[in-house]
């Protein structure tokens, strides 16, 4: 079950004067992401969401592309522009669906954070 408690999705069409020609930005939505469960902590109930999200998913569209193990696990399904991932944060279970360009930023700035911390 989902309760979103609110969304905004900027189409970039704002008003009319706005959405002129000489002014009007392109812009693209790069992640759309959506929490499936929360558990407050419940670690044993978020596990099995993502366990049996994960089987659904695999009969669905097959074999992920990529696994990442660990204290907030992830499986990606890769495709030519977008990716969608399937993520266990210890209480919620995430499904999202970005742009390969957005993850590879995301990427970089991880990596960025741990080595200042080392």
């Amino acid at each position: 079950m989902i309760r979103p408690r609110w969304d905004v999705l900027d189409t970039g069409f704002g008003t009319a004067r706005e959405a002129s020609r000489d002014t009007a930005q392109e812009q693209m939505v790069e992640r759309v992401r959506l929490r499936l469960t929360d558990y407050n902590g419940s670690w044993d109930q978020d596990l099995d969401a993502f366990a049996r999200m994960t089987a659904a998913l695999v009969a669905a569209l097959g074999k992920p592309t990529d696994r990442k193990p660990g204290a907030h696990p992830e499986i990606h399904w890769a495709g030519a522009d977008t990716t969608l991932v399937l993520e266990g944060t210890g209480g919620s279970v995430y499904l999202e669906l970005a742009t390969n360009n957005r993850l590879a930023l995301d990427e970089e700035l991880r990596q960025l954070d741990e080595e200042e911390l080392l």
